[in-house]
């Protein structure tokens, strides 16, 4: 098991089905710009061009690499030019999921991370391979097995009554 000072990297799983998915807008824009440049249309190469951009740049920024490390006491998930950094103290359950909501995973087999309460202390993972990386989180993090996910045990220090 890694110390503090080292960190362990896992890629993100990625659906089959995502594949295709995810290269048709790349594809789609430079079909467009190669069917500008063919007919010559100074305004529909710049157009198509600057779309093609755009997709890159919007990959790049939100998508890829795609990765979680566990280490130095946090849990990091890095996606593109995001870093969100969890501490293993905070965490407070881990349960497999299949939510499609968006989030920084590439699969649809994954994990809802959850460290507060509502909506925005919440994220879904899907880090391979997944067994080795809850072992290690909930080992790092102090989670016990819960059903199908793992928690937080209730502190077992009592506040003494005045």
């Amino acid at each position: 098991m890694p110390s503090d000072a080292e960190s362990r990297v896992f890629k993100s799983k990625v659906d089959r089905w995502l594949i295709p998915a995810l290269m048709m807008p790349p594809l789609a824009t430079l079909a467009m710009a190669a069917k500008a440049i063919a007919t010559g249309k100074g305004i529909d190469i710049g157009l198509s061009l600057g779309t093609a951009l755009f997709v890159g740049a919007l990959y790049g920024g939100l998508v890829f690499p795609l990765r979680y490390v566990l280490g130095n006491g946090r849990l990091e998930i890095r996606n593109g030019l995001c870093r969100q950094k969890i501490a293993f103290t905070e965490i407070q359950a881990v349960r497999p999921t299949r939510n499609p909501l968006s989030s920084p995973a590439l699969s649809l087999d994954r994990l809802e991370v959850r460290w507060g309460p509502g909506l925005f202390q919440v994220v879904m993972i899907s880090p391979t391979p997944r067994d080795e990386f809850v072992q290690q989180l909930a080992s790092e993090a102090g989670l016990t097995p819960n059903g199908d996910g793992w928690i937080r045990p209730p502190s077992t220090t009592e506040v003494p009554t005045p």
